[in-house]
């Protein structure tokens, strides 16, 4: 089967992009010939992942790639404007090339901001997506429930948001898996920033009281400005470096081996690629493993009002020893048999 995929495939790696990459990862493996198109305003770093430069460029991209291809497969959060036209684009392309179409609307935002799109423009463009698109998935019931607003046929299906951890990822990585190795609980920090509140809550986290040595604290800044926030996370930390681990943030396999051992993980709102609010929101997501894949069954978004952050370090410390029970839709099928399925 010949397989176009669209969506954030770039660093800093977090769910959304390691979903998508494993994803194409895992089609590739079962034999399928698949071609990407990255969207992130960050280019990705595999070369066989297609940067466009611009909306013209992403057009005759997806006009180029999209040719003679059997699935178009768009994945958002779904919250810019931007990110919708092109979604709706893709669609379009897809009909005229006679492919099936099919959308992932990830979870995150998508259920206040879905309900607020302009009547001007922005329901006008769900209304036509949701219309023409073949199979629309959603990775959660809160955003599944929300969208049903915008629903005209019977083309929705909730498959939980997953990773895929490949076998061997240790033998890949095995200076982030020793440094993990007896640690019994795992938070993740992706995306840090100076001055965000992602960074106020884990230098409460550190401030408050000791963690156990068998607790582990994966952290990956933005770019250029890790040696600052290590700096400033280790005088913070009060002599409790062994709990801190630092990688890379565009070094997937760093990712995957911390996403492979998380319990939970906490980083900036983001869509698409793109960093929102910063400031004062942060994502918390409670991860369950289930054979060789990761979950996000749980989440909260913190937002911050006064001094928020040493509350919001208190509920990180109550998530990460709260146990998760399965899902049943985890139970029932594998997520990966389902997409290809709606692959046909």
């Amino acid at each position: 089967m010949k397989i176009l995929l669209i969506g954030n495939f770039a660093p800093p790696f977090e769910e959304e992009s390691l979903q998508n990459i494993t994803l194409f990862d895992r089609l590739v493996e079962d034999g399928h010939e698949c071609s990407v198109i990255n969207i992130s305003a960050r280019p990705a770093r595999d070369q066989r992942f297609t940067n466009p430069h611009g909306h013209l460029g992403y057009l005759l991209t997806l006009v180029r790639s999209g040719w003679k291809k059997d699935v178009i497969h768009f994945s958002t959060k779904g919250y810019l404007r931007v990110g919708l036209l092109k979604m709706m684009l893709s669609i379009f392309v897809a009909k005229v090339v006679r492919a099936k179409s099919v959308i992932t609307v990830y979870s995150e935002f998508f259920s206040i901001l879905g309900q607020m799109r302009s009547p001007f423009g922005g329901t006008q463009t769900l209304f036509t997506s949701f219309f023409l698109a073949d199979r629309i998935i959603f990775s959660d019931k809160d955003t599944f429930d929300v969208a049903t607003m915008y629903r005209k046929k019977s083309n929705f299906e909730l498959v939980p948001s997953f990773i895929h951890i490949p076998d061997r990822l240790s033998e890949k990585d095995s200076l982030l898996s020793t440094l993990l190795k007896g640690k019994k609980k795992v938070i993740v920090f992706t995306n840090i920033m100076q001055s965000s509140f992602l960074f106020e809550i884990l230098s409460e986290l550190l401030a408050d009281s000791p963690l156990p040595q068998d607790a582990g604290i994966v952290i990956s800044s933005s770019g250029a400005s890790m040696p600052d926030i290590k700096g400033l996370i280790e005088r913070a930390s009060k002599g409790i470096n062994a709990n801190l681990i630092f990688i890379e943030q565009d070094d997937i396999q760093s990712a995957l081996t911390a996403f492979s051992r998380a319990d939970i993980v906490l980083r900036p709102l983001t869509c698409d690629g793109e960093v929102f609010f910063e400031k004062f929101t942060v994502s918390a997501r409670k991860v369950l493993h289930e054979g060789d894949s990761v979950f996000f069954p749980n989440g909260l978004v913190l937002i911050k009002e006064g001094t928020a952050a040493v509350l919001c370090a208190h509920i990180i410390k109550t998530m990460l020893y709260a146990e998760t029970g399965p899902l049943p839709e985890i139970k029932m099928l594998d997520p990966y048999d389902t997409i290809r399925k709606i692959y046909g």
